[in-house]
């Protein structure tokens, strides 16, 4: 069994050496294990500095700065042509526990599980501010409600992932992160999921994934509405169609019902022309939104069928 260790870096030369030299050499039940760095672009020397360390099997170097998500996807495909049977994905600022890499990959060597998450404690984080564990509380909630799973930590970037979960991953809706997107698609696609409790080391710098703890919020809610989009199309729309037509249609009886009881039992004139111009305008509205729910719920169908293809052409490359 052959584990590849894929970690992507931007701007890491300083602290790339320091993660490197933690990684753990052997694990009981794995054969071989290999580390792959994948450079986003870095205008420092990251790269040269991944080549020197003698952990490093293979450095890919990204033409220009392209976003984590990007580099996370890049080191997956080469994970996967460098004949791995697990891949580990991990920070090259050392934020995970590397000693815990034999843990996170445990369930999938048992057999137990094909996708683990290592989660951390967000409220023990003490330099995570208020306004972000507020977020990555709200946020896990909702996606781990959206994978019907529960998940404490869904931003963590310390996974592990099986050979086969690793051919059903893409990352279509975000360059920022691809954390929240793999999580969603694994989980549509009915991947066994686990998660063990991770701790978290010191930080040695700042964040650069976002500018603000306001950033991250803003950034995680659009992120997460993308994501239902794509993920849940019928769902979104039903909900909208709720939304527009049950007050359109409360208008229009409205007014059905003073036209009755005015105009045809009394000969009185009703008026409430209003509720029935802004009724029947909602109600437009709300079917719109069933249809449109009906058409994407269609694409998201056919896009299923398109990647179970794809993944059955991959997984028969190997073989």
């Amino acid at each position: 069994m052959k584990l590849v260790i894929q970690i992507p870096c931007y701007n890491e030369e300083e602290f790339l050496a320091g993660a490197l030299d933690a990684l753990p050499r052997r694990i009981d039940g794995v054969d071989s294990i290999e580390v792959l760095v994948i450079d986003d672009g870095s205008s420092d020397a990251t790269s040269e500095a991944a080549r020197r360390h003698p952990a490093v099997a293979k450095v890919i170097r990204l033409p220009t700065h392209q976003g984590l998500a990007v580099a996370f996807m890049a080191g997956i495909e080469a994970a996967l042509e460098m004949s791995a049977d697990i891949i580990v994905n991990t920070d090259a600022d050392n934020q995970y526990p590397a000693s815990r890499i034999p843990d996170l990959i445990r369930p999938i060597v048992e057999g137990r599980a094909e996708f683990v998450i290592g989660c951390r404690n967000i409220e023990g984080i003490a330099h995570f501010s208020h306004w972000k564990k507020l977020a990555q509380r709200a946020g896990s909630r909702v996606v781990s409600a959206i994978c019907r799973q529960s998940v404490p930590d869904v931003t963590s970037g310390f996974r592990a992932f099986s050979r086969n979960s690793a051919l059903w991953l893409d990352v279509i809706g975000s360059n920022y992160t691809y954390t929240l997107e793999t999580l969603i698609r694994l989980a549509s696609r009915k991947v066994r999921i686990a998660v063990i409790e991770v701790e978290v080391n010191p930080p040695v710098r700042t964040s650069r994934l976002m500018k603000s703890s306001i950033d991250y919020i803003f950034r995680s809610i659009r992120d997460i509405l993308t994501l239902f989009y794509i993920y849940s199309p019928l769902k979104l729309f039903v909900f909208f169609a709720f939304v527009f037509g049950l007050p359109g249609l409360f208008l229009v009886l409205r007014f059905l019902y003073f036209y009755a009881v005015l105009t045809v039992m009394r000969g009185l004139p009703a008026g409430y022309m209003q509720s029935l111009t802004i009724g029947t305008a909602l109600l437009i509205t709300g079917v719109f939104m069933l249809l449109m729910g009906v058409l994407s719920n269609l694409i998201y169908i056919n896009r299923k069928i398109q990647e179970k293809v794809l993944f059955q052409l991959q997984k028969n490359r190997k073989s």
